[in-house]
């Protein structure tokens, strides 16, 4: 991949990223206690990781998921440590997602943000702070894994960011024959 594609996809990610930041604070219902919009940016990030892990840097992870945190007045850091808790571990597995099929990656994006959500209500219950409730987080998840595959759809199809084809792929050691 060359460094000009390379700096598009940096920008494209950040400016993705800030519209997932943007439809998230977008008011969509009529009263204040209106039902949670899904998590955006974690379908975002998680798909991105998995189809170009080198283009996902987790500097632009961090100061995004922070202004997330900010804008939606949410605890300040501790969705973003959760992302980019989740975006390392995408990146760990990455080889793992090379020949499986859509099916799988969703299970385990899913079960990823499963673990993420529980982990920060832990978070939040042992320092004594509000934690949401279980049909808020419930209908929160469902939301956000639904909204998985359309996400990872509109990334492949219209964005055209994709996972490297059969001839780029590196080999065991990482080398690009």
């Amino acid at each position: 991949m060359s460094n000009s594609r390379k700096l598009i996809d940096f920008v494209l990610f950040g400016v993705l990223g800030m519209l997932s930041i943007g439809m998230a604070i977008m008011p969509m219902g009529l009263t204040a206690d209106s039902t949670p919009f899904p998590d955006l940016m974690f379908c975002l990030f998680a798909a991105w990781t998995i189809r170009r892990p080198e283009t996902a840097p987790v500097l632009i992870v961090a100061a995004l998921a922070l202004l997330a945190d900010a804008m939606m007045m949410r605890p300040l850091g501790l969705w973003a440590l959760m992302l980019v808790l989740g975006v390392e571990a995408i990146r760990l597995a990455e080889r793992a997602f090379r020949d499986i099929p859509f099916v799988l990656e969703w299970a385990y994006v899913s079960g990823l943000l499963i673990i993420l959500i529980l982990l920060q209500n832990v978070i939040l219950l042992v320092s004594f702070a509000n934690v949401y409730d279980f049909s808020t987080l419930a209908w929160h998840v469902l939301r956000t894994i639904m909204i998985y595959p359309i996400v990872a759809a509109v990334l492949h199809w219209i964005v055209r960011i994709r996972s490297p084809k059969p001839n780029e792929r590196p080999n065991r050691l990482g080398y690009t024959v």
